[in-house]
């Protein structure tokens, strides 16, 4: 699209791939935060079926079969979430320490809330700790991150919005504008004072994006 929008050259397109490169690999990043919120909610979600099987008297084993059956309920029994802690239970089953499940738990999701809950499990199955309380604090703690996450996805999703309207429109009218039109524009593709100019707006284009996703992009 680059190379057609500002450029409308086949050099121009084989010039710009390590800008699709490096594109592609943003958006794999987003998505893969994306997949990383999911599972994080998922999780708490796992920490709630654990905790209520605590209390309703069961040992911590078999609470984590409880809440593979409960997660399986909710999110599908093909869901990471589900396999993870189906995955616990199988490692129980070979006489796996539950403390070692759990730690491999957090190697594999490589999540900070996951990896501080396993820090926190170990050390309450080591000094005799309530685990019940202990599970329920650190439900607390990741709803509490949650809550502020999406309220400020909340406050964000109309600005969100309305920076994908103005990220479309730029190439959008100049398409517009060749179509209806046509040779309107030819003078900034055939000459080299055009190219020049168009380099530039493409250079303040993806400054603007750049910018956009900076400021929307609020972690917590």
């Amino acid at each position: 699209m680059f190379a057609y929008v500002f450029y409308r050259s086949i050099p121009a397109f084989v010039l710009l791939q390590p800008l699709a490169v490096y594109l592609a690999r943003l958006i794999r990043q987003k998505e893969h935060y994306r997949r990383e919120q999911r599972l994080g909610g998922q999780f708490k979600d796992g920490l709630l079926a654990l905790a209520a099987s605590l209390r309703a008297g069961h040992s911590a084993e078999n609470a984590f079969q409880d809440a593979a059956r409960e997660l399986a309920f909710l999110y599908g029994p093909e869901e990471r979430i589900t396999c993870e802690f189906r995955r616990v239970t199988a490692r129980i089953n070979m006489n796996v320490p539950l403390e070692q499940a759990v730690k491999e738990l957090a190697d594999r999701c490589r999540l900070p809330d996951i990896r501080t809950f396993s820090e926190v499990f170990s050390a309450a199955r080591r000094t005799g700790g309530e685990l019940g309380k202990v599970i329920l604090d650190t439900v607390q703690t990741i709803a509490g991150r949650l809550e502020v996450k999406e309220e400020i996805d909340t406050m964000l999703r109309g600005k969100q919005y309305e920076q994908k309207i103005m990220r479309a429109v730029p190439p959008l009218l100049l398409i517009y504008m060749d179509l209806t039109s046509p040779g309107f524009f030819s003078v900034l593709y055939g000459t080299l004072l055009g190219r020049g100019i168009m380099t530039g707006c493409l250079a303040v284009y993806l400054a603007a994006l750049w910018l956009a996703e900076r400021i929307s992009d609020i972690r917590v």
